[in-house]
Protein backbone atom coordinates (compact mmCIF):
# COMPACT_ATOMS: atom_id res chain seq x y z
CA UNK A 1 0.00 0.00 0.00
CA UNK A 2 1.00 3.92 -0.73
CA UNK A 3 2.10 6.28 2.29
CA UNK A 4 -0.94 8.35 0.39
CA UNK A 5 -3.10 5.69 2.04
CA UNK A 6 -1.29 5.46 5.35
CA UNK A 7 -1.78 9.59 5.61
CA UNK A 8 -5.35 9.72 4.10
CA UNK A 9 -6.51 7.00 7.19
CA UNK A 10 -4.57 8.87 9.54
CA UNK A 11 -6.13 11.96 8.87
CA UNK A 12 -9.17 10.41 8.70
CA UNK A 13 -8.81 8.96 11.85
CA UNK A 14 -7.43 12.44 13.36
CA UNK A 15 -11.08 13.74 12.07
CA UNK A 16 -12.85 11.17 13.69
CA UNK A 17 -11.04 11.81 17.17
CA UNK A 18 -12.00 15.40 17.13
CA UNK A 19 -15.37 14.67 16.21
CA UNK A 20 -15.68 12.43 18.86
CA UNK A 21 -14.17 15.11 21.38
CA UNK A 22 -16.38 17.81 19.99
CA UNK A 23 -20.22 16.12 20.00
CA UNK A 24 -19.37 13.46 22.55
CA UNK A 25 -20.43 15.43 25.35
CA UNK A 26 -23.51 17.16 23.37
CA UNK A 27 -26.91 14.91 23.46
CA UNK A 28 -28.98 14.42 19.72
CA UNK A 29 -32.69 13.85 19.64
CA UNK A 30 -33.02 12.01 15.40
CA UNK A 31 -36.87 12.19 14.39
CA UNK A 32 -37.53 9.83 11.48
CA UNK A 33 -40.67 7.66 10.30
CA UNK A 34 -38.33 5.60 8.62
CA UNK A 35 -37.32 2.46 10.19
CA UNK A 36 -34.26 2.02 8.31
CA UNK A 37 -33.09 5.49 7.89
CA UNK A 38 -33.30 5.68 11.73
CA UNK A 39 -31.78 2.87 12.36
CA UNK A 40 -28.85 3.38 9.92
CA UNK A 41 -28.62 7.40 10.97
CA UNK A 42 -28.40 5.96 14.86
CA UNK A 43 -25.57 3.32 14.12
CA UNK A 44 -23.86 6.75 12.86
CA UNK A 45 -24.87 8.62 15.92
CA UNK A 46 -24.15 6.17 18.62
CA UNK A 47 -20.26 6.57 17.37
CA UNK A 48 -20.31 10.09 18.39
CA UNK A 49 -22.43 11.29 21.08
CA UNK A 50 -23.28 9.93 24.38
CA UNK A 51 -26.89 10.44 24.66
CA UNK A 52 -29.16 9.89 22.00
CA UNK A 53 -33.31 9.79 21.98
CA UNK A 54 -35.33 8.58 19.10
CA UNK A 55 -38.56 9.25 17.68
CA UNK A 56 -40.97 7.96 14.68
CA UNK A 57 -42.43 11.04 14.47
CA UNK A 58 -43.06 14.50 15.90
CA UNK A 59 -45.29 14.13 18.09
CA UNK A 60 -43.01 11.65 19.99
CA UNK A 61 -40.13 13.73 18.95
CA UNK A 62 -41.71 16.97 20.68
CA UNK A 63 -42.26 14.92 23.89
CA UNK A 64 -38.77 13.85 24.06
CA UNK A 65 -37.78 17.46 23.40
CA UNK A 66 -39.68 18.51 26.09
CA UNK A 67 -38.71 15.83 28.44
CA UNK A 68 -34.85 15.54 27.66
CA UNK A 69 -34.18 18.87 25.85
CA UNK A 70 -31.43 17.92 23.20
CA UNK A 71 -28.71 19.88 22.05
CA UNK A 72 -29.52 19.30 18.50
CA UNK A 73 -32.24 17.91 16.69
CA UNK A 74 -32.09 16.07 13.47
CA UNK A 75 -35.90 15.76 12.25
CA UNK A 76 -37.57 14.41 8.71
CA UNK A 77 -39.94 16.79 7.72
CA UNK A 78 -42.86 14.73 5.92
CA UNK A 79 -43.99 12.02 8.93
CA UNK A 80 -46.96 10.73 10.36
CA UNK A 81 -48.89 12.14 13.38
CA UNK A 82 -46.91 15.16 13.50
CA UNK A 83 -44.63 16.35 10.45
CA UNK A 84 -41.22 17.91 11.29
CA UNK A 85 -42.35 21.84 10.28
CA UNK A 86 -44.58 21.27 12.89
CA UNK A 87 -42.74 19.75 15.82
CA UNK A 88 -39.99 22.24 15.04
CA UNK A 89 -42.48 24.83 15.27
CA UNK A 90 -43.14 23.62 19.05
CA UNK A 91 -39.66 23.03 20.31
CA UNK A 92 -38.76 26.69 18.84
CA UNK A 93 -41.71 28.34 20.95
CA UNK A 94 -39.89 26.14 23.95
CA UNK A 95 -36.51 27.53 23.06
CA UNK A 96 -35.94 29.90 20.47
CA UNK A 97 -32.42 29.11 20.42
CA UNK A 98 -32.85 25.23 19.65
CA UNK A 99 -30.60 24.39 16.77
CA UNK A 100 -32.60 21.94 14.15
CA UNK A 101 -31.26 20.12 11.08
CA UNK A 102 -33.92 19.24 8.96
CA UNK A 103 -33.46 15.98 6.74
CA UNK A 104 -35.44 16.11 3.38
CA UNK A 105 -36.23 14.92 0.28
CA UNK A 106 -35.57 16.53 -2.99
CA UNK A 107 -38.85 17.35 -3.94
CA UNK A 108 -39.96 19.27 -0.38
CA UNK A 109 -39.30 23.19 -1.35
CA UNK A 110 -42.70 24.39 0.16
CA UNK A 111 -41.54 22.74 3.44
CA UNK A 112 -38.00 23.83 2.92
CA UNK A 113 -39.63 27.52 2.52
CA UNK A 114 -41.71 26.65 5.97
CA UNK A 115 -38.58 26.00 7.69
CA UNK A 116 -36.57 29.31 6.99
CA UNK A 117 -39.88 30.54 7.96
CA UNK A 118 -39.06 29.33 11.13
CA UNK A 119 -35.65 30.28 10.95
CA UNK A 120 -33.96 27.09 10.47
CA UNK A 121 -30.83 27.04 8.48
CA UNK A 122 -29.02 23.51 8.70
CA UNK A 123 -30.56 20.91 5.61
CA UNK A 124 -29.29 17.66 4.76
CA UNK A 125 -30.66 16.06 1.78
CA UNK A 126 -31.93 12.22 1.99
CA UNK A 127 -29.98 9.96 1.05
CA UNK A 128 -27.77 11.71 3.86
CA UNK A 129 -24.10 11.75 3.30
CA UNK A 130 -21.75 10.61 6.07
CA UNK A 131 -19.51 13.44 5.49
CA UNK A 132 -22.19 16.15 5.09
CA UNK A 133 -24.07 15.22 8.42
CA UNK A 134 -20.30 15.15 10.32
CA UNK A 135 -19.66 18.76 8.82
CA UNK A 136 -23.10 20.06 9.75
CA UNK A 137 -22.57 18.29 12.99
CA UNK A 138 -19.21 20.61 13.31
CA UNK A 139 -21.18 23.54 12.55
CA UNK A 140 -23.85 22.84 15.25
CA UNK A 141 -21.13 22.38 17.50
CA UNK A 142 -19.87 25.69 16.82
CA UNK A 143 -22.65 27.31 17.28
CA UNK A 144 -23.27 25.63 20.50
CA UNK A 145 -20.11 26.73 21.75
CA UNK A 146 -20.18 30.39 21.23
CA UNK A 147 -23.69 30.53 23.21
CA UNK A 148 -21.83 28.90 26.08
Amino acid sequence: MSINYFKAREYMNEEYSKDIEILKHLSVLHVEDDTSVRESLMRFLKRRFDNIYTARDGAEGLELYKKHRPDIVITDIQMPVMDGIEMSRHILSVNPDAIIVITTAFNEKPFIEKAQELGIIEYLKKPVIKEDLTNCLRKCAEKLDKKA
